[in-house]
């Protein structure tokens, strides 16, 4: 079953790091993450995440070890968690902002996909915008190409739409090739990489805990120079449930401090395609 957005009671459960880890008179917590290299950290940390250990451990020692988190670490950490998901389903709500406009409905998502060579299926679900809308893509038969129906006007045709056309980028300022869990892997890199050029920390400027839906979640924040091109965002936020290897949520700002898009994932499974997933369907039928 789909989430709802995350609600705004969430900030209620928030508690800082600060506070957690250097409260006033309070020694250091000791980690099992300290006197580690990186790459060290992050096996420690798929395991520890792996064995459900993060369930037994209080506020103060879980944001302690998080914040013994090396710079790299969790760059380093998301390509080697999210690498071997090279095929699988997962569900998720998303909302953007699109020529200034915030998307007043979150679309309501089924996305199957394979990582390489990139082959997608998308379904948007009823409780969500665009509700009815379907697409396929393949990159080893139109690379620049997408195939669905768009609704809309459209009613019930389908037809090939070239990616970064302009009726493509009406719904979403990302292209379909954007939609698996890669992208938030190559969304760090690519901020890692613009602060190590200009000889800044590519640590995370905030980490703190959240509730929601009754579960302790993790969320840490990258406050950046600048918005795109050169950072992703001006402000970044992943959300973790320290269960899974993948963020529940993503969220990021612009410059202005205006939301630019927010995405829940939720019931990712790696799972093969099989060959019926990557037939293109009669171009009379909807998915």
């Amino acid at each position: 079953m789909l989430p709802a957005v995350f609600s705004r009671g969430a900030r209620l459960g928030l508690v800082a790091l600060a506070l957690a880890c250097a409260a006033a008179g309070a020694q250091p917590v000791a980690t099992p993450y300290d006197n580690l290299g990186a790459e060290q950290q992050v096996r420690l940390l798929s395991r520890q995440m792996a064995q459900g250990a993060f369930e037994k451990t209080t506020d103060a020692e879980l944001l302690a070890a998080l914040a013994a988190l090396h710079a790299d670490a969790w760059r380093l950490w998301a390509s080697t968690e999210l690498a071997p998901f090279s095929e699988y389903e997962f569900a998720m709500t998303r909302q953007e902002r699109v020529n200034g406009q915030w998307q007043a409905q979150p679309a309501r998502m089924s996305v199957r996909y394979r990582h390489s060579p990139r082959q997608i299926q998308a379904r948007w679900l009823p409780g969500g915008a665009r509700a009815g809308q379907s697409l396929w893509y393949d990159e080893t038969q139109r690379p620049d190409q997408m195939y669905g129906n768009l609704g809309g006007l459209l009613g019930c045709a389908s037809m090939w739409v070239a990616l970064d056309s302009p009726l493509a980028r009406a719904q979403s300022n990302h292209t379909v090739r954007d939609l698996g869990l890669q992208y938030i892997a190559a969304l760090l890199d690519q901020n890692a990489r613009s602060l190590r050029a200009m000889g800044r920390t590519e640590k995370p400027t905030q980490i703190t805990l959240v509730q929601e839906t009754g579960q302790r979640m993790v969320a840490v924040t990258w406050e950046l120079p600048s918005g795109p091109p050169q950072f992703y965002a001006k402000k970044v936020q992943l959300v973790f449930d320290l269960k899974n290897p993948w963020p529940r949520m993503v969220t990021t700002w612009n410059e202005s401090g205006e939301m630019t898009e927010k995405m829940v994932f939720e019931n990712v499974v790696a799972k093969p395609l099989d060959a019926k997933a990557t037939e293109l369907p009669n171009s009379d039928k909807r998915f």
